[in-house]
C-alpha cells in the first residue's frame, strides 16, 4: 500500500513537468511558481489549526531555511523547462539523488566511494543529454544548465530535510516551505513584470491546480504517510522512478524522442541514481 502511494506521488511528479512545460508558454517561471504555491498554501494552511506545536519558532525558522532551498529547486526547473524538454528536465533533476552524498559532506558526512561513482556516471549522462544534438531532442544548454542548478538545489534542500525534520514539527515546516515559495515567487513576478491574473488559460489553471493540489499538498501528504510505514532507503528507490515517468510522459504527451546517443546519456543518469539507492536497501 505504501509504495503504490509513493509510485503514485512519483507518476503524478513525472506527469507535471509536461503541465508546467505547456503553461509556460502562457505565463511566466515566477508567476506560475506564485500561483503553484500560494494554492499549494492555502491547502496545507489548516494543518496548523488547533496545533501547538505550530507556535515554534524554531520550526518556522527551519522551515524558512528549507522553503529558500526549495524555492531554488524549483524556480530553476521552472525556467530551465522553458529551454529544454520535459525528458531531459526530469532526468538531470534525478541528479539530486546523487549530488546528496556530496552536498552532505559539508556538513560532516563523509560520502562513501559509490558517491564518486554516481557522480562520474550522473555527470557524464548529462554531458551526453545535453550535448547530444538539437532541435527538439535536444532542447538548449542553457535550459540543461539551469536544470542541474535545480538539482543542486533540490539536493541541498534534501540535505536540509534530514537536518531539520527530526527536530522539528513536519506540518509547520510544510507550511512555512511552500508559503515562503509562494512569497517569494509573487515578490519576483511583480519585480519581473510577470503576468499573475485571474484571466489566464483553463490550460494555465489546470496546471497549477493539479501541481499545486496533487503535486505539492497530496504528494508531500503521500510521502510523509508513507515514510511511517516503509524504510528510507526502500522510499528513495520507489521515488528515483520520477524521470522515467517524466520522460514517459514526455514521449507519451508530447512527441519527445531522445536521440540515440541523449539515450545514452538518460542510461547512465539513471545508473548515477541508481548506484545511490541499491547498496542502501541492501543493509
Amino acid at each position: 500500500m505504501a509504495t503504490g502511494a509513493l509510485l503514485l506521488a512519483s507518476a503524478v511528479w513525472g506527469w507535471t513537468f509536461v503541465l508546467v512545460k505547456d503553461a509556460l508558454r502562457e505565463v511566466g517561471p515566477l508567476g506560475f511558481l506564485a500561483l503553484r504555491f500560494a494554492l499549494a498554501s492555502l491547502l496545507a494552511a489548516p494543518l496548523l489549526l488547533r496545533q501547538p506545536e505550530a507556535r515554534s519558532r524554531s520550526s518556522w525558522r527551519w522551515g524558512a531555511i528549507l522553503g529558500l532551498a526549495l524555492f531554488g529547486g524549483y524556480f530553476f526547473q521552472t525556467w530551465g523547462l522553458v529551454h529544454t524538454t520535459v525528458q531531459k528536465s526530469g532526468l538531470i533533476t534525478g541528479l539530486s539523488v546523487v549530488l546528496v552524498p556530496l552536498l552532505a559532506w559539508v556538513f560532516g558526512r563523509r560520502p562513501a566511494r559509490r558517491a564518486w561513482l554516481g557522480v562520474a556516471l550522473g555527470g557524464s549522462g548529462v554531458a551526453l543529454l545535453s550535448l547530444g544534438g538539437g532541435d527538439l531532442a535536444g532542447g538548449s544548454l542553457l535550459g540543461d544548465l539551469l536544470t542541474v542548478v535545480c538539482a543542486i538545489s533540490f539536493a541541498l534542500h534534501l540535505v536540509l530535510v534530514d537536518r531539520y525534520a527530526k527536530a522539528g514539527d513536519p506540518r509547520t515546516l510544510l507550511v512555512s516551505q511552500v508559503g515562503l515559495v509562494a512569497v517569494i515567487s509573487l515578490a519576483g513576478a511583480a519585480v519581473g513584470g510577470e503576468q499573475v491574473a485571474l484571466t489566464l488559460s483553463a490550460q494555465v489553471w489546470v496546471a497549477v491546480a493539479v501541481t499545486g493540489a496533487l503535486a505539492t499538498t497530496g504528494a508531500f501528504a503521500l510521502v510523509l504517510w508513507a515514510g511511517r510505514r516503509i524504510s528510507a532507503s526502500r522510499m528513495a528507490v520507489v521515488l528515483a522512478t520520477e524521470p522515467m515517468f517524466a520522460s514517459l510522459f514526455g514521449w507519451w504527451l508530447l512527441g519527445e524522442a531522445l536521440l540515440p546517443v541523449q539515450g545514452v546519456g538518460a542510461a547512465l543518469v539513471m545508473a548515477g541514481i541508481l548506484t545511490q539507492l541499491f547498496p542502501s536497501a541492501r543493509r
